[in-house]
């Protein structure tokens, strides 16, 4: 594993990616936030929920709690003590609603590196979206944005078959479903709830770094690259 704070030089992190990468047979990426810039519609969908019940979200705490950490609206109302005459199952439900307007309207784009990353890893890996968001959700992301065809295998939410992360089940879930080992399947995250999942299915973590995960601890990762981009520049050398 790499310490997170190490500083790497360029050389000393593209090797340190292909060791990651070569007994790799599948890839098992994150969405939100890794593909698709999405989060912060997330944050909208939450907060437009909650003000209707006299609460607003902090953007920062919610990049740390609820995007990274994953201790969603129960971990809010317990923070502020909130005292809401709405119930966590209706708050969930009102911003799926929310968020999928998003969702369906294209207003979500996928992050510039992104389409050309999934072009060059289906190349040389079997790749699967395993995401706490709904799989139709994911699926109207990447049709808005042309790229329906560039990953076929989606694992999205399923409360009622799985828990979500930091939870292992969905990575698990993946494995199986490819009929490979967890450990020849890299796990590509950008958040800590991610991480811990892919430590408890006993796959690899690759964790990309981006704007809104720069505070954040990554050193039980077995990498921490700069950027998607990062990860393009390696494909294409390799190509």
């Amino acid at each position: 594993m790499t310490p997170d704070n190490e500083p790497l030089n360029s050389q000393i992190v593209t090797d340190r990616l292909e060791a990651l990468l070569a007994p790799i047979e599948a890839l098992v990426l994150d969405f939100d936030g890794l593909l698709a810039d999405s989060e912060p519609f997330h944050y909208k969908a939450y907060n437009t929920v909650f003000e209707r019940y006299g609460h607003s979200l902090d953007p920062d705490e919610y990049w740390l709690e609820f995007t990274s950490k994953g201790t969603g609206i129960q971990g809010e109302i317990e923070r502020h003590d909130l005292k809401l005459s709405a119930s966590v199952d209706t708050i969930r439900q009102e911003k799926f609603v929310e968020y999928s307007k998003f969702c369906n309207s294209g207003a979500i784009p996928l992050f510039p590196s992104a389409r050309r990353f999934l072009e060059l890893a289906k190349n040389r890996f079997t790749l699967v979206i395993a995401s706490g968001s709904w799989e139709h959700d994911i699926r109207a992301i990447l049709e808005h944005a042309g790229a329906t065809g560039l990953v076929t295998t989606l694992f999205g939410k399923a409360p009622d078959k799985r828990q979500e992360k930091p939870a292992p089940d969905i990575f698990l879930d993946a494995a199986k479903a490819l009929a490979l080992p967890p450990k020849r399947c890299l796990v590509i995250e950008d958040a800590l709830k991610g991480l811990n999942a892919a430590r408890g299915a006993g796959m690899p973590c690759l964790i990309v770094r981006n704007a809104l995960n720069e505070g954040i601890d990554f050193s039980a990762t077995d990498l921490v690259i700069p950027g998607l981009e990062h990860l393009v520049a390696h494909l294409e050398q390799k190509a």
